[in-house]
């Protein structure tokens, strides 16, 4: 229950972060002249290869991050063309490498071309190996970037693999 309560508490906190001047601008009434309004988005990127083609997110919606003293690291991105990213690594301490199967803490959803593939507890051969390799301190959040492959399957056993998968968050 306790770890439920921290996984919210840390959700939402991310949340009003990321939508702290995330696509807002400072009225010209505040006093600033109107062209140094604030801009500040979320910046980031994540790319890979799946069974070789390659897809890409948007770079105003990937991101990566954590939060200190938070064992959860998330991952998400999407595109404008039905790409949709979400990772989770649980008991995450820090750069290094983190290996998920399908009874793992943790767990990935990856949606492309209308088909959705993850790890399945009926496929034991699937699993995602997600490398932290570079940890930024913003405030109370911890901005993620690295390196990711995996063997993932759909609702019907069909098999895909990622690779080459690369993320960086600049900004959330």
């Amino acid at each position: 229950m306790k770890n439920t309560f921290q996984i919210l508490l840390f959700s939402t906190v991310i949340l009003f972060t990321a939508c702290n001047g995330n696509g807002q601008k400072t009225p010209a009434s505040s006093g600033q002249p109107s062209g140094m309004q604030d801009k500040r988005e979320s910046r980031g990127t994540l790319s890979f290869k799946l069974n070789g083609q390659f897809f890409e997110a948007d770079p105003a919606n990937a991101k990566a991050w954590t939060g200190k003293g938070v064992p959860l690291a998330i991952l998400k991105a999407t595109n404008n063309q039905g790409l949709d990213v979400s990772m989770q690594v649980e008991d995450m301490t820090g750069e290094g490498t983190y290996k998920l199967n399908c009874d793992s803490r943790g767990g990935i959803s990856i949606t492309v071309n209308g088909k959705t593939y993850g790890l399945h507890k009926a496929m034991k051969e699937d699993y995602l190996n997600v490398v932290i390799t570079d940890i930024k301190t913003v405030g109370p959040v911890l901005l993620l970037s690295g390196t990711f492959e995996a063997v993932l399957d759909d609702n019907n056993g069909n098999k895909v693999q990622i690779t080459e998968g690369r993320f960086i968050t600049e900004h959330i």
